[in-house]
């Protein structure tokens, strides 16, 4: 790819995630049917290492651009303040951040591979293989 089409290519992927409805997602197995943004927001920042009903919470990052768009409808913050966040809470030893996959693709099979794994999707790419907890607009 040419230099040219590279910057083109990085903004059309952040202007769909922007777009994008973000899915929270677990294993079908998993028997929660819905979760508050707090609650998200809990796993997801470390503050809780498990769910409501006391299972063992996996939460997932993605390295893709929904991962920014993901922090910022759920916490306000911008990647780098989460990522700022997570350095500070590395450094204490309190806490460590989600482990990262790729894409939706491995998320999906991520989720669908760990019972107490929670993740999050563009809602576009929902296949129902996995069970829907909330909707970030």
């Amino acid at each position: 790819m040419n230099g040219k089409r590279l910057p083109l290519v990085l903004l059309l992927l952040l202007h769909s995630a922007a777009n994008a409805d973000v899915a929270v997602i677990v294993n079908p197995r998993n028997p929660l049917d819905a979760m508050t943004s707090k609650q998200v927001q809990d796993v997801f920042m470390g503050r809780t290492r498990s769910f409501a009903n006391d299972r063992v919470a996996l939460p997932i990052d993605q390295s893709s651009p929904l991962r920014a768009e993901f922090y910022r409808r759920l916490t306000g913050r911008s990647l780098e303040q989460i990522n700022a966040y997570w350095a500070r809470i590395l450094f204490t030893g309190q806490a460590s951040p989600p482990l990262q996959v790729p894409d939706d693709a491995a998320m999906l099979k991520t989720i669908r591979d760990n019972e107490g794994a929670i993740g999050y999707i563009d809602k576009a790419h929902l296949d129902g293989s996995v069970r829907v907890l909330l909707i970030l607009p």
